[in-house]
């Protein structure tokens, strides 16, 4: 039965936009990077994992800022990385803070900079695309059910508990991710912006990624610049390293040939580990800047604030008797 199960996920996989947003679908919760399969994206970025784009754009600000500083470090988690160990986009914003050419290995020398810039690590809950009772498919059905947010709201309350013991902090705001991290960007007036995040694939977070560069460059000064740098992190094998021709259409039909070629050609790298707690340092005077009701180092919303219904709201309160999980299982890294 196993085999069979196996094959048939094999086969799917030629149906790559399909099974990927299954995947993704079905979990947008705080889960490491262990899928054995790999998917394409664009470039190599320096951990052997997968940068989708870097780009640097320049624009007018359309505001004046109450903080200037030289450079923002700004990461962005979303859905599916709520961790800090074995993050690689985590690690690529720290690289960034310590000023690490592109193309350095991890390993090399830790900095060209005599202090580090500072991150800033940022979580948007998303009512327009994610979140509510209200927001549906196309089919009508509730793209995030009261359950698994609540999850989410548990899995963001540890990530921002682990960061704040290091001596960090975590930005939760909610609304569209585009326009946060555009008013923290125009808040903060940097020279240079970058933010990073974590490589998607699906239609609709690739068209959040679109809308996100689009709002920055309205925000970033005309004399600055920023860099959005997506990262791959989601699968446990290289995608460059598949011993396929062809990238993923080159995989086999069937499990155990897939299985033979990948162990005798591939290697799983050795987990991230977390950055040392200097290095997730917030940026100097960031606190007094992103300081809203509902977009701050401290806020943190309820059901009923991402737009849930009373009746959904008291649904998360009941046991189902056909679960599996055990009592008072939560979302987060540390459970």
């Amino acid at each position: 039965v196993l085999h069979n199960i196996r094959t048939m996920m094999t086969q799917r996989l030629r149906q790559y936009n399909f099974v990927v947003s299954l995947v993704i679908s079905a979990a947008h919760l705080s889960l490491p990077a262990v899928s054995a399969f790999a998917f394409p994206a664009a470039t190599k970025t320096t951990y052997g994992i997968r940068s989708h784009s870097t780009r640097n754009f320049s624009s007018a600000s359309s505001s004046p800022s109450a903080l200037q500083m030289s450079t923002l470090n700004i990461q962005w988690f979303r859905q599916t990385d709520l961790r800090l160990h074995d993050n690689p986009a985590l690690c690529r914003t720290v690289d960034l803070s310590l000023g690490k050419a592109e193309k350095q290995p991890v390993g090399a020398a830790p900095t060209t900079k005599s202090s580090p810039d500072g991150i800033l690590p940022v979580f948007v809950f998303d009512t327009e695309r994610i979140y509510g009772s209200d927001t549906r498919s196309e089919l009508g059905c509730m793209k995030c059910g009261p359950r698994r947010a609540q999850f989410v709201l548990d899995a963001i309350a540890d990530l921002r508990s682990n960061l704040e013991k290091r001596g960090s902090g975590l930005i939760v705001a909610v609304g569209k991710p585009e326009k946060v991290l555009a008013e923290i960007a125009g808040a903060a007036s940097p020279s240079l912006l970058n933010v990073v995040c974590q490589e998607e694939v699906c239609s609709e977070e690739l068209a959040v990624d679109k809308a996100v560069r689009s709002e920055l460059a309205k925000k970033v000064k005309k004399s600055g610049k920023f860099n959005f740098e997506t990262v791959w992190g989601s699968t446990m094998y290289d995608p460059d390293s598949l011993p396929f021709d062809g990238d993923v259409a080159g995989i086999p039909d069937t499990f155990t040939p897939f299985r033979n070629k990948v162990e005798r050609a591939c290697q799983i790298d050795q987990p991230l580990d977390i950055p040392k707690d200097e290095h997730l340092a917030l940026p100097k005077g960031i606190k007094s800047v992103v300081n809203q009701p509902q977009c701050s180092l401290s806020y943190l919303p309820t059901l009923a604030d991402l737009g849930y219904s009373a009746e959904d709201i008291d649904s998360v309160e009941s046991v189902d008797s056909r679960t599996a999980m055990p009592a008072n299982y939560k979302g987060g890294e540390t459970f």
